[in-house]
């Protein structure tokens, strides 16, 4: 779980306390974890939920943070993670995520 590339967001502060949210790289061929955790202001933990992802969610979750990452320019997208236009868009609607692409 402590692999390189974790991005860690706070969604919350309370007191001294903040809940954290984080997403791993998405690196195929990896344990890739998400999740959440309580820390005091000295990076101390409270709590901790962690989940591990299966291969098919990692690979949505690295077409989806690859997407996001571009602003959702599908050519950038594509090039980026080495495919053709076509190709990411097969890949999208393999993947269960069509339902997010306009025609």
């Amino acid at each position: 779980m402590l692999q390189a590339g974790l991005q860690v967001e706070t969604l919350h502060r309370l007191g001294r306390h903040r809940l954290v949210r984080f997403l791993p790289s998405f690196a195929p061929h990896r344990d890739n974890h998400v999740g959440e955790a309580i820390e005091d202001e000295h990076g101390r933990v409270a709590y901790l939920q962690t989940f591990r992802l299966s291969a098919a969610q990692a690979r949505r979750g690295r077409l989806l943070s690859t997407l996001v990452s571009v602003d959702w320019d599908l050519d950038e997208c594509a090039r980026v993670l080495g495919a053709t236009r076509p190709e990411l868009l097969a890949q999208l609607r393999n993947r269960g995520l069509g339902h997010l692409l306009r025609e």
